[in-house]
Protein backbone atom coordinates (compact mmCIF):
# COMPACT_ATOMS: atom_id res chain seq x y z
CA UNK A 1 0.00 0.00 0.00
CA UNK A 2 1.20 3.46 -1.02
CA UNK A 3 1.67 6.77 1.36
CA UNK A 4 0.04 9.88 0.58
CA UNK A 5 3.11 11.25 -0.32
CA UNK A 6 4.09 8.34 -2.91
CA UNK A 7 0.11 8.90 -4.10
CA UNK A 8 0.45 12.46 -4.58
CA UNK A 9 3.96 12.12 -6.59
CA UNK A 10 1.94 9.37 -8.85
CA UNK A 11 -0.69 11.67 -9.61
CA UNK A 12 1.91 14.41 -10.72
CA UNK A 13 3.64 12.08 -12.77
CA UNK A 14 0.25 10.88 -14.64
CA UNK A 15 -0.61 15.07 -14.90
CA UNK A 16 2.75 15.14 -16.55
CA UNK A 17 1.20 12.65 -19.73
CA UNK A 18 -2.29 13.21 -19.86
CA UNK A 19 -3.69 15.65 -22.56
CA UNK A 20 -4.97 19.15 -21.03
CA UNK A 21 -8.82 18.32 -21.98
CA UNK A 22 -7.81 15.30 -18.98
CA UNK A 23 -5.91 17.57 -16.99
CA UNK A 24 -8.77 19.81 -16.61
CA UNK A 25 -11.41 16.88 -15.76
CA UNK A 26 -8.77 15.94 -13.02
CA UNK A 27 -8.98 19.34 -11.38
CA UNK A 28 -13.31 19.66 -11.69
CA UNK A 29 -13.31 16.21 -9.63
CA UNK A 30 -10.98 17.10 -7.17
CA UNK A 31 -12.82 20.37 -6.68
CA UNK A 32 -15.80 18.68 -6.63
CA UNK A 33 -14.45 16.29 -3.69
CA UNK A 34 -13.35 18.92 -1.80
CA UNK A 35 -16.71 20.59 -1.88
CA UNK A 36 -17.84 17.69 -0.99
CA UNK A 37 -15.77 17.11 1.77
CA UNK A 38 -16.19 20.43 3.06
CA UNK A 39 -20.24 20.36 2.83
CA UNK A 40 -19.79 17.16 5.17
CA UNK A 41 -17.34 18.40 7.40
CA UNK A 42 -18.99 22.43 7.62
CA UNK A 43 -22.92 20.00 8.49
CA UNK A 44 -20.97 18.33 11.79
CA UNK A 45 -19.31 21.88 12.77
CA UNK A 46 -22.99 24.03 12.41
CA UNK A 47 -24.38 20.73 14.16
CA UNK A 48 -22.49 20.61 17.11
CA UNK A 49 -22.56 24.31 17.15
CA UNK A 50 -26.05 24.75 17.52
CA UNK A 51 -26.47 22.00 20.24
CA UNK A 52 -23.93 23.61 22.20
CA UNK A 53 -25.44 26.75 21.82
CA UNK A 54 -29.13 25.06 22.97
CA UNK A 55 -27.34 23.54 25.89
CA UNK A 56 -26.24 26.99 26.75
CA UNK A 57 -29.98 28.54 26.72
CA UNK A 58 -31.50 25.91 27.59
CA UNK A 59 -31.61 27.37 30.83
CA UNK A 60 -33.38 30.42 29.67
CA UNK A 61 -35.93 28.39 27.60
CA UNK A 62 -37.58 25.79 30.42
CA UNK A 63 -37.94 29.20 32.65
CA UNK A 64 -40.92 28.18 34.59
CA UNK A 65 -41.52 31.83 35.80
CA UNK A 66 -42.26 33.02 32.21
CA UNK A 67 -45.56 31.29 29.81
CA UNK A 68 -44.91 31.24 26.19
CA UNK A 69 -48.17 33.44 25.81
CA UNK A 70 -46.59 36.02 28.12
CA UNK A 71 -43.94 37.15 25.93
Amino acid sequence: MLTVSEYKTDLAKMLEVLPEDKIIEVIDFARFLANQYSKETGSLIDKDSLLSQQRALNHIWDNDEEDLYEL
